[in-house]
């Protein structure tokens, strides 16, 4: 890690300290992308002393077009905070309740072969309490593979998990699932009557200004990291996604104003919602309603990460310092070294 300091900088705020932290933060990206042999990134620090974006590398390896600030990645789960915000919304409007079952709020699906599903209330969706196991088997990866856009994008995606055990008991384990996104999406646009993009666009992309970010992508927009692993161009994969468990293709800039929006601003929920989604799961204490929770040197964080073939992201928030950090790449680093500790480090270090 290098032995640099941004402390000059947050303290001065001129104009030459600031361009020595862009600096500082530019070699750490570039350090990182080359180490991790990643095609690019985008790197987003903002907090009330210093804003900074740096980019590197390539958005697309036909004709090397560079990533800019307004290159807009596939940001995995990352985009289940802005689902579990959509969900809140409605618990808020009195459409839905923590408790309720979820075979009330799905009547629509076939659930009765997948684990737990019958017994799950929507609470144990949100902070994945629920041991429903993961519709992401091999079944639906080969399926994926060879035709992405005729999967179904709704909460039918849920028959891939038909027939696996459950993870654990109802409300008594934590177990990471995709599947409980893909219900709280499908639950959300049942609610509001209208499909599941439009809940997004309408209760989050909208309220937070997030004018370059939308559900799912048309491959032939140039404003697009393509996403690359052994295999080459993975991205279609990515850019078919719809449903609540990783539904968003946006810029670092849009993610900034979602983190606000949600976490500062309280423009999408109420602060005791906010307070609640940031309440740690009784079964893992790093787990709140949609968002990871954790405490570190530089104080309590919440966020997400997200990882897909092509395609990774971490978002942190730091309330106590009211400082953003946002990573996006199209590529899959090599080790478990998170690059957001590095730049914490720089950033937070006195």
């Amino acid at each position: 890690m290098l032995q640099l300091t941004l402390a000059a900088a947050l303290l001065l705020g001129s104009a030459a300290p600031s361009a020595h932290a862009a600096d500082r933060l530019q070699r750490l990206l570039d350090r990182f992308i080359a180490e991790e042999e990643l095609d690019g990134g985008v790197l987003l620090v903002s907090g009330p002393d210093l804003r900074r974006v740096v980019v590197s590398g390539i958005a697309d390896r036909r004709g090397e077009r560079p990533v800019t600030e307004e290159t807009r990645f596939y940001v995995a789960s990352v985009g289940k905070m802005a689902t579990a915000a959509a969900v809140m919304q409605q618990v808020e409007e009195g459409l839905l309740s923590l408790d309720r079952p979820v075979r009330e709020l799905a009547p629509d699906l076939p659930l009765g072969k997948v684990a737990n599903a019958n017994r799950a209330r929507l609470v144990h969706l949100l902070d994945h309490s629920s041991g429903i196991p993961d519709y992401i088997t091999d079944a639906y990866e080969e399926d994926e593979a060879a035709k992405p856009e005729r999967l179904p994008r709704s909460g039918a995606l849920l028959a891939y998990a038909a027939g696996e055990e459950a993870t654990g008991p109802v409300g008594g384990h934590y177990e990471y699932s995709n599947s409980n996104y893909v219900l709280l999406g499908h639950i959300a646009a049942l609610r509001d009557g209208v499909p599941f993009a439009q809940v997004l666009r309408s209760r989050v992309l909208e309220r937070a200004g997030m004018g370059s970010t939308t559900v799912g992508a048309d491959p032939r927009d140039r404003s697009l990291a393509h996403g690359y692993t052994e295999d080459g161009d993975v991205s279609r994969r990515s850019w078919a996604a719809t449903t609540g468990d990783g539904p968003l293709v946006t810029t670092a800039g849009d993610l900034e104003r979602f983190v606000f929006a949600l976490f500062r601003d309280n423009r999408l929920l109420k602060p005791e919602t906010v307070r609640r989604m940031m309440t740690p799961s009784e079964n893992e204490e790093g787990q709140g309603l949609g968002v990871a929770l954790w405490k570190d040197r530089w104080g309590r964080g919440v966020g997400h990460d997200g990882r897909y073939d092509g395609f990774e992201a971490d978002v942190r928030y730091y309330p106590g310092r009211r400082t953003a950090l946002i990573f996006l790449t199209n590529g899959n680093q090599q080790n478990d070294e998170a690059l957001l500790d590095a730049v914490a480090e720089e950033v937070f270090r006195r």
